[in-house]
């Protein structure tokens, strides 16, 4: 695997005499590249460049800042980077052998005893090398894995979109057809009251078809910025997308919204996540039922965080035991060649980057599948950072 220059460099920390010069020159007679650091501090900032491993004397490491260890324990969850020192002549008095017990504890760390022979250091800086070119093929790999990720988000983000699409297109066509039939009567009416009457109504219509456009425009520029949202009027923004839906698919609608449900959350994430729960539930009533969507303060089960938890039921089949613990692996769809198999995967990504979880199961009086969610009323900052970067 093809690595940068800097990745393979041989880092050199060796304060005293001559002994910086003569490490380097000991590395690049045997082909290795290296850079000769002035101490510790400049150690831990060429490794955020780039090195394969370092060699450090052990009396270069007096005068250290303090919180070092814990610097340099701070990696990325790929690396371990590779550390040799150098100890023996006269052992210095702030290196006491509980020091050295601490940094064998740092884990990747190699002691050699002076005088080392050159094979010897050679060998274990060999050994370095190759610890670290593992360490960066995992490192290849979890971004692969990462960005294989984000193309499913967005091959997700495109079905959501087509089925809004069709949705939308469900919803604003009826008020468009009533409009055509209201300018009709307005261009036939035999009295000035009788057209005003059906241009107030031809208005209306217009009204809805603004709404729906409004709608869906909130859905798609709502910002990756962290907002105050009220969550009965989020639900009720997602309804709005699917009311000619449920009228066509003879579905009950049931709201019990609790007045206290406050959240801060990515709206457009969260809204995606309702559309992806509600147009499950409609596809899962094709001979019509009911939808119940219910929403209330509730603190966490266990670590008693205010939060709010939502839930979205219907009145279809409910889910077989054979499909429940596929039911949120990516690509696992029961929807044939209609479905991609990422929602419900998306769905459970989306709310456990913001501290969420989300839960399934089955009710039986009447028949149906119960999706759940609980989100915490305000996320911790860290997450808030991890949730924008990932939207």
């Amino acid at each position: 695997m093809n690595q940068s220059s800097d990745s393979q460099r041989v880092l050199i920390v060796a304060k005293i005499g001559r002994d910086g010069d003569l490490l380097a020159s000991t590395m690049r007679r045997a082909g290795l590249s290296c850079d000769i650091v002035g101490g510790i501090d400049e150690l831990l900032e060429e490794i955020k460049r780039g090195a394969a491993t370092a060699v450090v004397t052990e009396e270069s490491l007096r005068g250290a800042a303090p919180g070092w260890v814990q610097r340099f324990q701070m990696q990325p969850a790929w690396s371990d980077f590779p550390l040799i020192i150098l100890t023996g002549y006269s052992l210095d008095p702030e290196i006491s052998a509980e020091k050295l017990a601490a940094l064998r504890a740092l884990g990747n760390v190699t002691l050699l005893e002076r005088p080392v022979h050159t094979q010897g250091l050679l060998s274990a800086v060999h050994a370095a090398l190759r610890a670290r070119n593992r360490q960066y093929e995992v490192q290849h790999y979890m971004q692969r894995q990462a960005d294989a990720q984000e193309a499913l988000r967005r091959t997700e983000k495109l079905a959501v979109a087509g089925r809004l699409a069709a949705s939308i297109a469900h919803e604003i066509n009826n008020p468009l057809a009533a409009i055509t039939n209201l300018l009709y009567l307005v261009n036939t009416s035999k009295g000035l009251e009788e057209a005003h009457r059906y241009g107030a109504m031809a208005q209306e219509e217009v009204r809805r078809v603004s709404e729906i456009a409004n709608q869906t425009l909130r859905f798609y520029r709502s910002p990756a910025e962290l907002e105050r949202v009220n969550v009965s009027e989020l639900i009720d923004s997602a309804l709005a997308l699917f009311k000619a839906k449920l009228r066509a698919s003879r579905i009950e609608l049931r709201r019990d919204f609790a007045e206290d449900c406050m959240l801060v959350c990515s709206v457009g994430e969260l809204r995606q996540v309702l559309v992806n729960l509600i147009a499950n539930a409609i596809d899962a009533m094709r001979n019509g039922g009911g939808l119940y969507l219910r929403a209330r303060a509730v603190a966490h089960p266990s670590q008693k965080t205010a939060g709010v938890r939502i839930t979205v039921a219907d009145h279809g089949e409910g889910v077989e035991p054979q499909v429940r613990k596929k039911l949120f692996e990516p690509f696992f769809t029961i929807k044939g060649s209609t479905g991609t198999g990422l929602g419900l995967w998306l769905t459970r990504d989306i709310v456990e980057r913001n501290q969420g979880h989300i839960r399934f199961r089955n009710h039986y009086r009447p028949h149906g599948a119960v999706f759940s969610l609980w989100l915490p009323r305000e996320p911790e900052s860290g997450s808030q950072e991890q949730a924008k970067k990932a939207s």
